[in-house]
């Protein structure tokens, strides 16, 4: 049986922390090097493994996955690498690749650390591969640091610019309107403003053959990446999301909305809204504030009825106490189509909140005859109806000022509560006290409320820089509901472009009579876009 001959493998790395250090780095410089020694040493089946532009830390390198799979193989007689660091910065991986490599009969040689293991092993490799991690930890925190240098200052630092968007010739560090694609972005926002689903953008974008983002940046980079992309106009609703929820389009910068797990996990994770770097004002916006609160709507969670569409009032019908969204329920065969109650209450029960019951058709007439009145107003009387709401603006506005305020600093208080809970819990884990099924599932519980918190109050903070924002609100409303004067019915459209939300109260009983010898009121608040409450 013919003998298999091995290879004398020349191993050769740069990244772009490298680079830095100039031509003695290089790969040109290493394979000269290695060539060299190989020469001299009569080394006459050598083969170049190289792996240009990519980190020691990362061992799903090309070349280097190439190179393991021919050691595991036994097709490889000695490894030749400038010295540790090219092999790995990972001081870990790199004795666990030294120990395989022992176990193979592979000799290492590392030229200007003068390792070579034909010789005996040096004791002082370990010392060398932490210093070497160290390294690059710290060239990863340098890194860092600049990104975020650059973000507090508003420039952009992306690789590709967002879609809509284009990097400036001049700086590339600026963004700029895309003349092909920022009618477009204008378009879907529009579409999510006035009701559109993201579902439904995404069929209309697909149908009029228009180039999905990842597309799109293959188009203007001349091709490249371009074997990524299998179905070009095939939009996702997440795509849509994505851009909808991203104040970039109003000319703000945000920055370190993600991150790396480590300089050695590279696995890319979402930092917490609160760490996000935000500087206004740092380019044109392609959208106004309005349209974008407007487009938010589509991406709040929407119960479905049984046709599988979402109802009429998804996402701005709300309970008054809880302010969770109510939970609407088909009623077949009855004198009324559907009813709505609290979600809190269907999903926990009285403990927690009242029914705060509701028929469908009572908050639709409601709605209706509200909008018709303010319409007619708005129509035939415009300046007295200005007049009005700007005087009664200012009350309303301080009202929802004071209640927003207070119920942030109720959910902080309660975050704050939940941060210590979770710690004591960890606590308790940590020395027996507390199982880990039973640390899995009450963390869990408290996490999920975490979550809904801080969204609640991330909402309420936005809606309070939208009172103290607001100019002018009087006449926009006045002009926005004044063309709907002769409607005859609702539909989301409208909805979405005059309401922002609408509160349940719990229904009284006024005349202390139980069932349906009772006489019962109940409270439906209305907040219109610009101005707030005007009517019960």
């Amino acid at each position: 049986m013919k003998q298999q001959t091995k290879i004398e493998a020349l191993y050769c790395r740069l990244s772009r922390d490298d680079e830095t250090e100039g031509y003695s780095s290089s790969i040109v410089s290493q394979k000269e090097l290695l060539s060299q020694y190989a020469k001299q040493h009569g080394m006459t089946k050598t083969e170049f493994f190289i792996d240009d532009g990519y980190s020691g830390t990362n061992f799903q390198r090309p070349g280097w996955q190439d190179l393991i799979t021919r050691v595991e193989k036994g097709e490889v007689s000695t490894i030749i690498c400038k010295d540790s660091s090219r092999m790995a910065r990972n001081y870990l991986q790199a004795g666990l690749y030294r120990e395989m490599f022992h176990e193979k009969g592979v000799r290492l040689v590392c030229i200007t650390d003068g390792i070579d293991t034909a010789n005996g092993e040096d004791d002082f490799t370990p010392f060398r591969e932490i210093m070497s991690e160290w390294y690059a930890r710290d060239c990863s925190r340098k890194v860092k640091a600049g990104y975020r240098a650059k973000a507090l200052s508003g420039a952009y630092t992306g690789a590709y610019a967002p879609y809509g968007y284009t990097k400036s010739l001049e700086n590339k560090h600026k963004l700029i309107p895309n003349p092909n694609t920022a009618d477009t972005l204008q378009r879907i926002f529009q579409m999510a403003a006035s009701g559109i689903t993201s579902g439904k953008i995404c069929v209309i974008l697909k149908n009029e053959r228009v180039p999905k983002p990842r597309a799109q940046t293959i188009i203007e980079t001349d091709g490249k990446y371009s074997g990524l992309v299998k179905y070009p106009y095939s939009w996702s609703p997440k795509a849509v999301i994505d851009i909808i929820q991203n104040r970039v389009y109003l000319g703000h910068m945000v920055s370190n909305r993600k991150t790396t797990l480590s300089f050695k996990n590279k696995k890319i994770v979402q930092n917490d809204e609160s760490e996000w770097i935000t500087v206004e004002n740092t380019h044109e916006p392609l959208v106004d504030e309005h349209t974008f609160e407007q487009a938010q709507k589509i991406t709040e969670i929407r119960r479905r009825t049984w046709t599988g569409e979402p109802h009429l009032f998804s996402g701005i019908l709300k309970c008054f106490d809880c302010g969770k969204s109510m939970h609407h329920l088909v009623r077949p065969g009855r004198s009324y189509s559907a009813s709505f109650s609290c979600n809190t209450y269907s999903r926990y029960g009285k403990e927690y909140c009242s029914m705060h019951y509701i028929r469908y058709e009572d908050v639709y007439d409601v709605v209706l005859n509200d909008i018709r009145h303010y319409a007619e107003l708005a129509k035939n009387h415009e300046q007295e109806f200005v007049d009005a709401l700007s005087k009664s603006g200012s009350e309303t506005t301080k009202k929802q000022l004071a209640q927003a305020e207070k119920e942030i600093a109720k959910s902080e208080k309660r975050l704050a509560e939940i941060s210590l809970i979770i710690k004591r819990l960890y606590e308790d884990n940590v020395i027996g006290k507390l199982t880990d099924e039973r640390f899995y599932e009450l963390s869990r519980d408290y996490e999920n409320e975490s979550t809904e918190l801080k969204a609640r109050v991330s909402e309420l903070h936005k809606a309070n820089a939208s009172y103290r924002a607001a100019t002018d609100n009087s006449r926009q409303f006045t002009t926005l509901i004044r063309k709907y004067f002769d409607v005859e019915a609702l539909d989301a459209p409208m909805l979405n472009e005059l309401v922002s939300k609408i509160d349940v109260h719990q229904s009284v009983n006024t005349n202390g009579k139980k069932g349906r010898w009772g006489t019962w009121e109940q409270k439906v608040d209305i907040y219109y876009n610009f101005v707030g409450i005007i009517g019960s």
